[in-house]
């Protein structure tokens, strides 16, 4: 049975490489190009050099996307301001989220999310009794908070064996 794939055209592939290079998902890479999806990765599974330049158009993509978020990171864009409904001016909003993944993502060892092990309580964790149960292990857990926050209110420093953070 002949199949339906779209016909294997460089205007084609240089449509869509030129999507991609653009920052677009390869799905809408695909609709700009007017190829479906399977079509695009059969085209890369079966050409080398195809794929190849896939790789790159992705990476020239992600420049640009970086570029936006850095824009709007730091020069922010205009948003409009309403009062009953009517656009009295506007304000310029910055992203904070945009500047954190920057961040992360120039100096993850840095400003990597951090997990404090045996919570943010302070108490260290209970070694785990491998007889007791899942339940016998929180309630220590629990017990063990409960005292530090009874010895915190009291004024007192508990003695958990470890140093003040």
């Amino acid at each position: 049975m002949a199949s339906a794939r779209t016909a294997r055209t460089a205007k084609k592939q240089e449509k869509f490489l030129a999507a991609l290079a653009t920052g677009l998902s390869v799905s809408n890479a695909c609709s700009s190009a007017g190829l479906a999806r399977r079509t695009a990765y059969d085209w890369r599974d079966a050409d080398p050099d195809f794929a190849k330049a896939w790789d790159h158009a992705i990476e020239d993509g992600t420049d640009a996307l970086e570029d936006e978020a850095r824009r709007r990171a730091f020069e922010g864009a205009e948003e409009p301001v309403f009062y009953q409904g009517k656009q009295v001016g506007t304000v310029r909003k910055y992203s904070d989220t945009l500047l954190i993944f920057l961040l992360k993502g120039r100096r993850p060892d840095k400003f990597k999310d951090r997990v404090a092990h045996g919570g943010d309580t302070g108490v260290p964790p209970i070694k785990h009794d491998h007889n007791a149960s899942a339940l016998e292990y929180i309630e220590k857990q629990l017990a063990a908070i409960a005292a530090r926050t009874r010895a915190h209110s009291e004024g007192a420093e508990p003695n958990d064996g470890g140093t003040e953070r």
